[in-house]
């Protein structure tokens, strides 16, 4: 006796179904424990640790640094620059990102910060009209 194709396309789609639920599932609870992780507090030595690694990369030059404030569970770095850059807001953040974050070779600071949102912020006259970039941390793998 053989199954007939309906039969044999249902059982298919039935299948397809359940897969994508599960794969959808899995997702989701991926999702929800990296989302649900708890962050770690933002502490006054959190801050001077971060300070210290962009202290260091701005004591020459006209780009000056001042200082990473805590800012509704974020730590935000801010950095005053002479002019506006002349290229595009995609090309700046790209550049924020590759050329500005912290690199993974900071570890100390990266382990310090762990899962809280770091972000840096260049701006010429005031903070408030900054153009800022999140940085990531190297050292979570995701």
């Amino acid at each position: 006796m053989s199954i007939p194709i309906r039969s044999i396309r249902i059982i298919y789609a039935i299948l397809a179904c359940v897969i994508c639920i599960n794969i959808n599932g899995c997702m989701q609870g991926n999702a929800a424990t990296s989302v649900n992780k708890p962050q770690k507090p933002i502490t006054d030595n959190t801050l001077k640790i971060v300070n210290a690694a962009f202290y260091s990369t701005f004591i020459l030059g006209e780009w000056r640094y001042k200082g990473a404030r805590n800012r509704g569970g974020s730590i935000n770095a801010y950095i005053k620059i002479p002019a506006p850059l002349e290229m595009s807001k995609e090309a700046q953040k790209s550049y924020l990102q590759k050329a500005i974050c912290p690199s993974s070779s900071n570890i100390s600071m990266w382990n310090e910060v762990e899962n809280i949102p770091l972000s840096v912020h260049i701006y010429t006259h005031k903070q408030k009209h900054s153009l800022h970039v999140d940085c990531i941390n190297p050292l979570i793998t995701g």
